[in-house]
């Protein structure tokens, strides 16, 4: 990798470089391709390909009420209320 493919790609980034680190970027970004080479190296034999990461199944867990309902506890302690909304001023007219 050179200087130029490293400015043409951070041109179609839109990512403004400094000069300076130039020489920086192209040594990461040749390291990060290295690394990623690498995965032609991985053995996957019997290891079936997924067509999305999330296709084993959720734990799931039965649905059920765990908390009290307090309804009728916070409506009385509010300043102005009815049997189910708490009662406000207007602030948009």
């Amino acid at each position: 990798m050179d200087k130029k493919t490293v400015t043409t790609i951070a041109y179609l980034s839109r990512i403004a470089l400094d000069e300076g680190n130039e020489d920086k970027i192209t040594a990461d970004l040749e390291n990060i391709i290295k690394f990623v080479d690498q995965l032609d190296n991985a053995n996957v034999d019997g290891i079936e390909p997924l067509t999305n990461p999330l296709e084993k199944k959720a734990q799931t867990r039965e649905d059920k009420v765990t908390a009290e309902n307090r309804k009728d506890t916070f409506l009385d302690r509010a300043p102005k209320s009815n049997e189910d909304y708490f009662l406000v001023p207007r602030v948009v007219e």
